[in-house]
């Protein structure tokens, strides 16, 4: 009688050491899993301030005055290139994790002089024309970017659906693109552009009657020029 008691009260035993070691194991993988979600967000996050930093110095180098548009563009180019790309290179510094999109990718289309890159005149600016000064706020720098969903133990999730089609945007205006584990982010910082030497020489010759035009308008309010 006392072995079979001893044998029922082993077993159980047993039953309750099994069951609380699934509950521990259950929550230690909930717990490391909001571990590894809090780092991914801080580390998205800190990348992406220092890219809207990034294209603020750029913007900034950009707005000031040169000789002409070209030497400001490459201005902007060197200041970015040298904060987003690994030093004397176009590859970027978090190419496995955070890697520049590029081409048709890109928010803003036009001239890329750094990989990712817009920099010049907001789309939307020169369909109305640079010579309303609303829209002479519109020079500036955009950098594209995205940001790999990578971090374990949701990894395996996360890939699960790569290559299928997916649905973004509000309900009514939503747009199919193909998930591929990345976010797509981007980073604007539009301070306009100071007059060039040369803008400023046009306008001034314009001014004094030396090289008239019949509208008499500038399409850039700076400096003073």
């Amino acid at each position: 009688m006392t072995n079979a008691r001893q044998t029922k009260t082993r077993r159980k035993f047993l039953e309750e050491s099994g069951q609380t070691f699934m509950e521990f194991l259950i929550v230690v993988m909930v717990i490391i899993a909001l571990i590894f979600a809090f780092i991914q967000i801080c580390w998205a996050m800190a990348w992406g301030h220092y890219i809207h930093y990034s294209t603020y110095m750029a913007a900034r180098a950009y707005l000031s005055g040169q000789q002409n548009q070209g030497q400001q563009i490459e201005a902007a180019s060197s200041v970015l290139r040298s904060m987003v790309k690994r030093p004397g290179t176009d590859e970027d510094l978090l190419g496995n994790i955070a890697p520049s999109r590029v081409g048709d990718a890109r928010d803003i289309p036009g001239d890329e002089p750094v990989a990712g890159s817009f920099i010049g005149t907001h789309p939307v600016a020169e369909g109305f024309g640079l010579d309303q000064r609303f829209f002479s706020w519109a020079e500036g720098v955009q950098y594209n970017f995205k940001f790999k969903l990578f971090i374990l133990p949701l990894a395996w999730w996360l890939k699960r659906d790569e290559g299928k089609i997916i649905e973004i945007g509000p309900q009514g205006s939503s747009q199919s693109v193909v998930w591929t584990g990345f976010i797509d982010l981007a980073s604007d910082a539009f301070l306009g552009r100071d007059s060039t030497n040369e803008e400023c020489r046009t306008f001034l010759l314009r001014l004094s009657g030396l090289n008239p035009r019949s509208d008499r308008t500038d399409y850039i309010y700076d400096n003073g020029c």
